[in-house]
């Protein structure tokens, strides 16, 4: 949502009063898990105290739950360019087929999968959703895996599928199992936020210039190796010769208090960037890095501690 004579600025210091989280530290881990909006925890909790009051065998519960389940659906469908009848709702990753990242885990690259006659593609997109423009009819997937927990800040334990043509006319489906209340209705509520509060198209402009600042400043200080190649989403990989990722890592997270964790494989730093986060978040994180790469763990000086007056 838009506010007459807002800066970019302004907005962003408005919108981060409603994700309480990010206040914590540097939050450059949404590739692990994205914060919450507090009015999508205010939802959640209160269908949980509504539940707790009157119980869940409720007269018109099961409507209420259908009704939410279409929200979530719209919302997604928003998002990637289908139809909501295309959309279902599963905790689990094995579907049909064994999902392949639309993101690389350890570089943040994007790759454009092959689809092979033997089989189904599925595409994980747990690192490009809410980062990137997606459109599904472009992405030559059967299937679209999409994540509640990450950039589009829901609850966790929630994926949304999207089923393409192919599997449609073979007559494959996603099963759908039972699922809360408050799950599907947190991922509609965070959704709906992020399309109708914050905007897309804003959104998507914002992580890019966000990601290609940090990822610029990395590549400039010597004693960083970069990972991740110009084609990428917001994950920007590095590593530091000098250091191990471990001792790295602590160093980042007691100086800056940088939210940051390693890569997957364990060989690297991976800083996922979100359109929450500011330009003096992204510098102050890229000088700690420098601070760091000019020294080895024996010579870097150590921070003075804090001390504590009688």
């Amino acid at each position: 949502m838009a506010i007459p004579g807002e800066s970019d600025e302004q907005k962003v210091a408005r919108l981060r009063e409603l994700i309480p989280a990010i206040s914590a530290g540097i939050y450059l881990d949404t590739a692990y898990r994205g914060p919450l909006p507090a009015e999508t925890a205010a939802a959640m909790r209160d269908a949980d105290d509504w539940e707790l009051r009157v119980g869940r065998a409720t007269e018109g519960r099961d409507e209420d739950l259908a009704q939410r389940r279409e929200e979530a659906r719209a919302v997604i469908a928003a998002l990637i360019g289908a139809n909501p009848t295309e959309i279902r709702f599963t905790p689990f990753l094995d579907l049909i087929a064994t999902p392949t990242p639309h993101v690389h885990p350890n570089t943040g690259a994007l790759i454009s999968p092959a689809r092979t006659d033997e089989g189904w593609l599925a595409l994980d997109c747990s690192l490009s959703a809410g980062v990137i423009a997606l459109d599904v009819s472009k992405l030559d997937a059967d299937f679209v895996v999409i994540p509640s927990d990450r950039w589009l800040l829901g609850p966790e334990g929630l994926r949304a599928v999207w089923i393409g043509p192919r599997p449609r006319e073979a007559g494959v489906d996603v099963p759908e199992p039972e699922l809360g209340r408050t799950q599907i209705l947190g991922l509609a509520r965070s959704v709906g936020w992020l399309e109708m509060y914050v905007g897309l198209p804003w959104i998507y402009e914002r992580t890019a210039s966000l990601a290609a600042r940090l990822k610029a400043g990395l590549e400039a200080i010597n004693g960083v190796q970069s990972l991740t190649p110009d084609a990428f989403a917001s994950t920007v990989c590095f590593r530091l010769p000098a250091w191990p990722t471990d001792q790295a890592l602590d160093e980042l997270r007691r100086r800056v208090f940088a939210i940051v964790s390693a890569t997957p494989n364990g060989n690297a730093i991976r800083a996922s960037i979100a359109w929450f986060n500011t330009e003096e978040e992204i510098d102050r994180f890229r000088s700690a890095v420098s601070e760091i790469a000019a020294h080895t763990p024996e010579t870097l000086p150590r921070k003075k501690a804090l001390e504590v007056l009688d």
